[in-house]
């Protein structure tokens, strides 16, 4: 193949992940391919680095400030598209590339030219043969994301196209017409969602999205404990922000309802970890999405996380074995497992199958024992965690055990029932003082900014 491509890469402060990025990029088996790193005033040598070893081989352009992903990449796309590049490649830092991921992806456009973009099957670089996303789908139910097969084995995944509504930026391939059409990437995001605001735009402009499962990268997310709140903040803002922007007329009641519950949810769980900067950052994000603050985030926004209460370490502390008892998402299930590995690798795992087959679980943990849940005596094991969508979820119906959710939020002693069973009492309470009062800022963000 001879196609003229441009790569764009983002680069902020991760010189050893960059310079790997850009070797892998330079494995493809592809020819024409054009470089530009775009350095968001990275501060840990990584210009340097890429110019000592690359030298001309890729155009580093330098950005006098951090302009966030969103700023970045369109540094790269903007001055890409001063050439006649048919392809534009948007390439995290943090990601290495099979050597067949940029052909895959360049084919399927070629032979598909109502698709804007297509984007790779990512793979976790921690965990090489699980999935992180194979695109997503915007859930206008529960006004979020729903992503495709996150946390399967990539053996279990479908080698058929799937079109969905977007495709991560940490590996996605763009037809240049649809930029020049569309537009580039919001920029007021400064980053997280940026990625699904442009595919939704795509969409709209009546182009297809899809993801190429045969184009495989690895991908370097984010780790578990953070040092700070700058996801907390940016997820929360831009989502609301994105949301209050495009969910139709008739469906702002709902969209409030859904959104005031789960804000109250998320708080009332970080009071309950003794989270309280994380849920003052919360609270900040959710103002200025009302506010319709854009861009980087004013300053005292985003602070040091707070210290992680050991809690799972402690329960599983002189214990030999735990069961664990399935759960509907598998990726919930697969991220209870990982990090019990991560915290106690010695420790012998039985996964209980309540919502899956066995054999499912078992082609997807072929490390742990699985048995059928029927066949699970929970007081025969030293510890039992079974796992739930949110334990303040479970109210007075929760039978006795210890219960582990999505967020790895755990509830097990006498304190931790009675704060859950509170749970309703407290929200039916506040819900009649405040959600007036959100439901009439949701109103007159629309109002004055649509």
């Amino acid at each position: 193949m001879d196609k003229k491509i441009a790569v764009v890469i983002c680069n902020f402060n991760k010189k050893d992940y960059v310079m790997q990025c850009i070797a892998s990029v330079f494995a493809q088996d592809l020819h024409g391919i054009s470089v530009y790193v775009v350095d968001n005033a990275s501060t840990d040598g990584s210009s340097e680095e890429i110019s000592r070893k690359f030298k001309d081989k890729v155009n580093l352009i330098r950005n006098f400030e951090n302009l966030g992903g969103s700023g970045g990449f369109n540094t790269g796309i903007r001055e890409a598209l001063k050439w006649d590049y048919p392809y534009i490649y948007l390439l995290d830092n943090d990601v290495i590339l099979d050597s067949k991921a940029l052909s895959e992806l360049v084919d399927y456009l070629e032979s598909h030219p109502q698709t804007a973009v297509a984007g790779s099957a990512i793979y976790s670089m921690d965990h090489p043969d699980e999935l992180q996303e194979l695109g997503a789908v915007i859930d206008w139910e529960n006004y979020y994301i729903q992503p495709k097969g996150k946390g399967m084995l990539g053996n279990a995944t479908t080698a058929e196209i799937l079109e969905c509504d977007y495709v991560p930026a940490c590996s996605m391939l763009v037809r240049t017409e649809a930029i020049r059409k569309v537009g580039v990437m919001d920029e007021s995001n400064f980053i997280y969602w940026d990625d699904i605001e442009w595919g939704h735009r795509m969409k709209q402009a009546g182009y297809r999205v899809a993801v190429v499962p045969s184009s495989k990268v690895w991908h370097k997310m984010g780790v578990a404990q953070r040092s700070n709140t700058f996801g907390t903040y940016y997820f929360w803002r831009n989502r609301l922000n994105f949301f209050l922007r495009n969910v139709d007329d008739a469906d702002v009641s709902h969209f409030t309802e859904k959104i005031f519950a789960e804000l109250f949810q998320a708080l009332y769980s970080c009071n309950f970890n003794q989270k309280y900067r994380s849920a003052g950052t919360i609270m900040f994000a959710v103002e200025d999405a009302l506010g319709n603050v854009r861009g980087k985030a004013p300053e005292g926004r985003v602070v040091e996380a707070d210290p992680a209460v050991p809690k799972l370490e402690e329960m599983l502390r002189n214990k030999a074995e735990v069961l664990v008892v399935d759960f509907e998402n598998i990726k919930t299930v697969r991220d209870v497992v990982n990090r019990i590995r991560a915290i106690r690798p010695d420790m012998i795992i039985t996964l209980a199958a309540k919502y899956h087959d066995i054999r499912i679980l078992s082609e997807q943990f072929p490390e742990t024992k699985v048995i059928l849940w029927n066949q699970a005596v929970l007081k025969e094991y030293p510890l039992a965690l079974q796992i739930c969508r949110h334990v303040m979820e479970l109210g007075n119906e929760a039978g006795p055990g210890i219960y582990i959710d999505q967020f790895l939020n755990l509830v097990g002693s006498p304190e931790d029932f009675e704060y859950v069973r509170n749970y309703q009492h407290v929200f039916k309470a506040l819900q009649m003082i405040y959600y007036p009062v959100f439901a009439d800022k949701v109103l007159a963000f629309r109002k004055k900014y649509l």
